[in-house]
Formats: C-alpha cells, structure tokens, sequence
C-alpha cells in the first residue's frame, strides 16, 4: 500500500500548521505581559509602602516620644531689682504679669513681670519675728513679739475693657504685648479686649498665740478644715492651732479665732530653741528641727493631747568616708515642704540635700502608728545650702547655693533637672518657682529671674524602668499611676508593671490556646475524615470572627462570675477532663473492629460524652478535693490563711509527673508487659499505672516541697481576685486558638503525601509518621503559627482591658489581675492632655510595645528560616 512520503526535515522543511502552533505556544500575548508587568510593580509597591508605613509609625513614635528625655535648662539671670532690703519672700502670680516681694523692712512691693515697678504696701507696724508663705495659698502667717498673729491675703484682681474704652494710643499695641496702664500690668488679649491685671493685700485682725510670748518659729498649712499653723514661742512651747474664722452678726466683719493644744519641748534644755517648725499638709504632724539636726516630731491629730511620736537626726552619717566626714560636722541650713507638705527637704552646711517622709509603721515602734523615713539624698552640692523652694504643681525643687549657685532638682526622681549661678558670688536666700515652672526667682541682694526649661522632668530611665521611692512607700517599688484626685499628686510613670502585665497575658493565653490548637492542627491534619475535617476546619476558623470586645463582655460579665463560685472545680477539671477523654480513648480500643467502624461517624459525639462525663466527674470531686488539700476553703487557703502548701505545689507538680510519667511508660510497656495478653490491654494497664504512678510522684513532691518550708502562696499562687490570668488565659486561648490553627493545619496539610506514603510504607504507625515525618518537616510552618498567635495575644486590648481587672501590678499570682500596655494606652490616652508629660509617656509605652513585637517577630522569623532549612534537607 503506497504511503505518503514524510515531509523532508533535513532540508528544513516543516509542515506550516506545526510551525504556526509552535509559536503561538512560545509567543506571550502583549495583554499578559503588561498584566504581568502590572501586577509585579503592584506587589513591588505594596512591599515597599508596607516597609514605608512601619518605618513611619516608628519614626511618628520616636518623635513624640522625644521630648521626655530632651535636656532640661537653667538660662542666665535676668536682673528684676536691687536694694538694700533683703527680700524675705517673692512670687508671680497666675498670668505671670504681677510680680511680689516680701521686704524685711514690712514693705510689699508689687512690680510687672519684668521688673517694672507698681508700688508699695506697708500691713504691719511692727516687724514681724516669723512668717510662712506656703505654695499654692492665696494666705500667708506672720509672727510677731506679742505672742499674736496675723494672717494675710494675697488675691488678685482682673479687670478687661473694650478696645474701645482704651485710650487711642494703646490700641495699636499687639495681641499678647503687655504695658503699663494705670498702675497695672495690662495685656491685650484680642483684637478688641484688654485685660488689666493686679495683686490686692489685706490683713486680718491679729489672732492670739501666746500669753505675750516671742513667737520665733511658724509655719501655714490649709488643711481640708481651713487653715492651721504650728509656732515654737522663746519659752520653748510647740502650739498647734486650727483656725476658724466666722461673720460678726451684729457687725458683718468676719472674727477669726484658734483652737490650740501646745506641747513643752524637752529639748529644749539641752539644745536650746528650735530653729524651725515644720507642719504637714493634713495638720497632723509637727516637727522641730534644730541646727545640729536633731528633730521631734509631735502628734498633733488630738489638740487636747499633744505628744512626742518620735525623734530623729535629719543628718544622718552614710555615704563615703568624705561624706561621713562632712556630716559629722554639718549643720541644718534650710528647711521645707515639698508641694503637698507630705515630703520634708533638708539642706545642710556641706552641700547635702535629704528629703523624708512619713510610711506607716507598727504602733509599738513611734506611738502613733507612723514614722519618718530618709527617702532620697540627692547630688551634693559644692557649698552650703541657703535657700530652698518648692514647684507649686511638681516635685521639682530649687536649691540655692552660698556660692550663688541655682540648682532645680526633682526629687522623685533623684536627679538634678538643670543648674546655673547668679555669677554675684553671694548667698541665695530667696528663691520661688513660677506657678507653671517656667521660672525660677533668686534674691541674693539682687532679685534674679531664670528661666527653667523643663517640660518633663519627672521622666527620666531610671523612672521609668527601675525602682523609684515614691512618697508614703516604705520601699522603692515600680509603680504605674499617672492621675489622683488631688492637686498636689505625685506620678508614677513605671512602666515595667505594664511591660510585666503584657508578658503575663501573653504566657497564660499561649499557655492554654497553643497546645489545643496545636494538637487539634495535627488531629484534623493527620487523623480526621475528609468528609469531617471539610466541617470542622471552617466552624473552628468561625470563632476568629468573634469580635474581642464580645469575648471580654463574656469574660467579665458571665465567666469570670462563674469561676469563681467554682474555682475548685474548674481546678479538678483541668487535670480530670484530659484523664477521663484518654481513659474513654483506651475503652475504645476493646471494641470489636467492626463495631468501632460503625461508631467512627459518631466519634466526636462520643468525645463530647466523655467530656461531659469529665465535668461530671469534676464536680463531684472537687468538694473533697477542696477539703483534702485546701482546708475546705480554697479562697481562704489562698489568702494564706490556713492549710498545708501541698495543695499548691502539687496543682504545679502533677503536670511535671504527668509528662515523666509518660516517657517512663514509652519506653517500658514493650519490655515489662510484652507477652501480658492484646495490645489494647498492655496500653490500658500501662495508662492506669502511669496515671497512679503519676499522682503518686506528685503528692510525694508537693509533701516534701512543703515540709521544707516552701510555699507557692505569695508567688505562683495569691488571693483570688474575681478578674484575673486565670480567666483572661482561657478567654484570650479562645481568642488565638482558630490563628494558630487555621496555619498549622495548612502547614501541615502542605506535606508531601508521598513523604507519608513513604514512611508508613517502611512499616511506621500513623502516629510515628506524624510525629517523625510530617511535624518536622511542617516545623516551619508551626513555628509560624505560634509566632503569629503569640503576636496577637500581644497586643489584645479589650479581652484584657475587661477581664483583667486592669492592675497595674507585679504579680504572677494566677488569679490576680494586670494592666497590659495596650489596654493602658486604650484608657488613657483618651484623657491625656496632648503634649504633656502623661500623653508622651503612653506614647512611649506604644513604642515599647512595637519594639518587643518586632524583637519577637525577628528572632521568630531566624527561627523559622533555620527550621525551613532543616526540613529541606529531609
């Protein structure tokens, strides 16, 4: 039969259909090209906007976080006035316009804030022999010979006028330009109002101290009853007076009268008047300090009744053999209260700075249940201190030199906020601090403003991450409270309570979601039907979208509630649940094959059986539970109350056993029960020994973990707190669980079958495959998940802002609360007046939480390239 001769290839004949085929497959529409070309700069600049967005929000961080740790300083003098009368007091009032000076000559004299001056005011007739003025009073106290006093205030007066009714030739003055005008500092404050500012002072009618006795020492305070003052007369007599003023109804003026206790100073004798008397804030405490350091403190919260709290030494000897040397021979030279009157400054001849305070103490050791403490020494000094002043908001603090030298230190902190010098070399006697700490006032023979530039001083490293001696503590402590609801309040900007609640969040919901979302990944992966795991896989990824204010309204509102009616009980249900699903996992194995092949559609019903058959279980042991191990009280056995620690230690030691338990039987059931009847036979009473032996290892443990003295009480273990770790881990496992889940299983389910099919071809169980194969070559992938999950436990915010009980506390006690740094940011921030010092430190507390999300996600993606590595070499 004749054939068709074959196209001559040779000769590079080709058949023009195979021709044209061939290179419309190997030719790329122009369409697809530019689609692809598209779609490569679309990805191109989504990476690189991504890289863009985080380097920005990190850059946006670091400048707002800035300003806390920018340089604070101290600018040169500015010459106000001069004279031959020293200046005993000086201040500014609100507005910063109206300056005031307290002559020794009995003058006030009332200038403009730069110095201008307005005039003078003689109150008294005679010149007073003690005075006080506190921070942030409109009242000041004189002393005089006479044994009277007499109070004064201090009130100023705003006066704002139409443009209109100015003169013409002031109306072209600028907004903010302040002048004189009718013997008042005046400022235009718009376009069409001037505002005219003064400081108005009048005396009371004298008020009886003493029977015609000196009064040499006096110090105001305006406690939260009106007004009370403590005096030290030449007879040396410690008064405490509480002032009541009240309307003459016949003459409408106002009659101020004191109730006194007094108290004879013993030391007197010795050691001859006190130089000073001090009164707190509350009016319940006097001190009488004297030169040489010595001081009594007098309690004062009965008047009828004043005694002797206590006695101390304001110089004590510490430090370096100079410094011990220096105090030895020092003396006191200055003495104040902070803002507030609760933290006493004391500055002496060598240049030292203390402060003290009053902590509670046991009744037996000072009478009255308190006792003064030295909080803080802070930077000597390179002479004598002469003169100290309080911030009337801070705890800032200016302290003047014998040498002229200014320093503005806070306290709190203990760190010196900025220096500078009069350059006149003379004794600072004087100082004050502007209502809003913007200056500071030095008399030295001359009056000398500086102005202070610090807008954060209360923020330093040390503050924020160490331990900080914060007033009334009787130990330094790390501390977060950023608000109070009194004026003269001291922040606590501590961060570490938040950095250790994020932490804590993070360990008990990793704790309780990783390992079921783990072994849940690997059952439905490796073990679960098809047809089954097509309806578990995306009913589990369901609960990802449960949003988190939902589950923390759960948490609070019904979880937490319920734990902690059941506390015993849900702690027997963490160790009996597991038990009663394995042993119900071992029962299975004794039925016949094919009975187990027709209950296989009815295996999760039945784990469900078996899971209500372990709460069951739970609950009817857990008031035995309670009595043999927690005294018949778990709430009370945790407030440490009564009970052996046993209990506790055996809740840390049974899972540890557990686990040992466990490997022990791994590796002995094929040597010890080979030959002892079926499999399924060997593997129950292999589990029932490890279960005994396991209990048995951990009551052994936790009885000699206690007889040694040892108890989790305090540490692991503390009162119970009805929002706590306990609930929060189980709510935010909740949370995390469907995350991990969703990639591990997609980790796993990527594997290679023939990498199984291999494997169990070689005569291995399904589990060793999982186990050996397919889990270490998905490690990778798995790693992902948890770092993925670790990340959003991270930085949760509402689950732990409403099921943590939001305590910024150091704390690993389970069933305590915490503050997370995101769930702090969340509710402050919205209250923080923005560029203060509160606003900036939140500001920083994001920062801290986006370095340590990118420090984990860095080591976690090294981990996972080295685990991808490995599993690629398999």
């Amino acid at each position: 039969m004749a054939t068709a001769n074959p196209p001559d290839f040779a000769a590079g004949a080709a058949p023009a259909t195979r021709t044209a085929r061939t290179r419309r497959r190997r030719t790329t529409r122009a369409s697809v090209k530019w689609i692809d070309r598209i779609a490569r700069n679309v990805i191109r600049i989504g990476g690189i906007g991504t890289i863009v967005a985080i380097s920005t929000v990190f850059l946006f961080l670091v400048w707002v976080v800035w300003p806390l740790l920018r340089p604070e300083s101290l600018s040169s003098p500015k010459l106000l006035a001069s004279g031959p009368d020293p200046v005993l007091a000086a201040g500014l009032d609100d507005t910063l316009s109206t300056l005031w000076t307290w002559s020794g000559n009995g003058f006030v004299t009332l200038a403009a804030g730069d110095g201008s001056r307005l005039g003078e005011q003689k109150l008294f007739d005679q010149a007073p022999t003690a005075y006080s003025f506190p921070v942030r009073s409109s009242q000041a106290l004189f002393a005089f010979a006479d044994g009277t006093a007499r109070f004064v205030h201090i009130a100023g007066a705003n006066e704002y006028r139409d443009a209109d009714a100015m003169p013409a030739e002031l109306r072209s003055r600028a907004t903010g330009e302040r002048f004189l005008f009718e013997g008042k500092v005046t400022e235009r404050v718009s376009a069409d109002q001037f505002a005219l500012r003064s400081v108005a002072y009048t005396a009371d009618d004298p008020v009886t101290v003493t029977s015609g006795t000196a009064i040499r020492a006096i110090d105001l305070s305006i406690t939260s009853n009106g007004p009370a003052f403590a005096s030290v007369d030449d007879a040396g007599t410690l008064r405490v007076s509480h002032v009541t003023t009240s309307e003459n109804f016949m003459t409408g003026a106002n009659e101020t009268s004191a109730e006194s206790g007094f108290l004879k100073l013993d030391a007197v004798a010795s050691r001859g008047l006190p130089r000073w008397v001090m009164l707190r804030g509350l009016g319940d405490n006097a001190l009488a300090v004297w030169e040489d350091g010595h001081a009594v403190r007098v309690d004062a919260r009965n008047l009828t009744h004043l005694k002797v709290a206590e006695e101390l030494d304001l110089l004590p000897i510490a430090g370096t053999a100079a410094a011990a040397e220096a105090a030895v021979s020092a003396k006191v030279t200055a003495v104040g209260f902070l803002n507030g009157k609760n933290t006493l400054l004391v500055g002496d001849s060598a240049g030292g700075l203390h402060a003290w305070f009053r902590i509670p103490a046991p009744q037996m050791i000072t009478g009255d249940g308190a006792h003064f403490i030295l909080a803080h020494e802070l930077a000597r000094g390179s002479a004598a201190v002469t003169a100290l002043a309080p911030s009337p908001r801070t705890r800032l603090a200016a302290v003047g030199y014998a040498d002229g030298t200014l320093r503005v230190t806070h306290v709190t902190s203990d760190r010196i906020v900025a220096t500078s010098d009069t350059g006149h070399g003379r004794a600072i006697s004087t100082l004050a601090i502007a209502a809003d700490d913007s200056q500071v006032l030095a008399w030295d023979g001359a009056l000398d403003s500086f102005a202070l530039d610090a807008p954060h001083p209360e923020v330093s490293v040390h503050s924020l991450f160490g331990k900080i001696f914060y007033e009334g503590y009787p130990v330094p402590a790390h501390v977060w409270q950023s608000s109070s609801g009194t004026d003269d309040f001291e922040p606590k900007f501590g961060l570490l309570p938040l950095v250790f609640g994020t932490i804590k969040a993070t360990f008990y919901s990793m704790m309780f979601g990783m390992p079921i979302a783990l072994m849940a990944a690997i059952y439905t992966s490796e073990f679960l039907r098809p047809e089954v795991k097509a309806a578990v896989k995306p009913t589990i990824e369901m609960m990802a979208s449960l949003p988190s204010v939902v589950l923390g309204f759960l948490a609070a509102l019904v979880l937490a509630p319920v734990i902690e009616r059941c506390v015993t009980e849900v702690l027997t249900g963490i160790f009996v649940i597991p038990f009663v699903l394995v042993g119900a996992a071992q029962f299975w194995q004794f039925l016949p094959g094919g009975r187990r092949s027709s209950l296989q559609g009815s295996r999760l019903l039945l784990a469900a059986s078996a899971i209500f058959a372990g709460v069951s279980a739970s609950t009817f042991a857990a008031p035995l539970v309670e009595r043999a191990l927690f005294d018949g009280d778990v709430h009370r056995w945790l407030d440490g109350g009564s009970g052996s620690a046993t209990g506790g230690f055996l809740l840390i030691t049974l899972p540890v056993s557990v686990l040992l338990t466990s490997f022990a039987a791994a590796r002995l059931e094929p040597r010890v029960l080979v030959g002892h009847g079926s499999a399924p036979l060997r593997s129950l009473l292999s589990f029932v020994a490890g279960a005994v032996a396991a209990v048995v290892l951990a009551l052994v443990s936790a009885s000699m973990l206690a007889a040694a003295g040892f108890d989790l009480r305090g540490l692991l273990l503390g009162t119970y707190v009805q929002r706590n770790a306990l609930v929060v881990g189980f709510v935010m496992a909740f949370a995390i669980i469907p995350i991990i889940y969703t990639i591990a299983e997609d980790a796993l389910s990527s594997i290679p079958e023939n990498l199984r099919a291999g494997s169990l071809a070689l005569g291995a169980t399904p589990w060793q495959t999982t186990m050996r194969i397919v889990i270490p070559t998905a490690m990778s992938g798995l790693f992902s998940a948890m770092m993925i999950g670790l990340g959003r436990a991270v930085g949760e915010t509402m689950i732990v802002l409403m099921a943590a009980g939001n305590t910024p506390v150091l704390d690993w006690n389970v069933f305590n609360g915490f503050r997370t740094l995101s769930a702090n940011i969340a509710v402050e921030l919205p209250e923080a007046v923005r560029g203060g010092t509160h606003y900036r430190t939140l500001f920083l507390a994001a920062l801290a939480l986006f370095l340590m999300t990118f420090v984990l996600n860095t080591a976690a993606e090294l981990v996972r390239l080295r685990f991808r590595h490995r599993a690629s070499q398999l």
